[in-house]
């Protein structure tokens, strides 16, 4: 898996989530959620 803010490889250290828009699966890791760095989805979503 991938981080959707920094692309970072992601082993154990993310989260994933659904799209609150279209619903595909997104995924962050740890860092950029505690830095709040802000995310877009293919739909064009973003969020924080």
């Amino acid at each position: 898996m991938k981080c959707t803010s920094c692309n970072k490889d992601i082993s154990q250290d993310g989260i994933g989530f659904k799209c609150p828009q279209c619903k595909k699966r997104l995924t962050r890791c740890n860092n950029c959620r505690s830095l709040i760095v802000k995310y877009k989805c293919e739909c064009g979503f973003e969020g924080p």
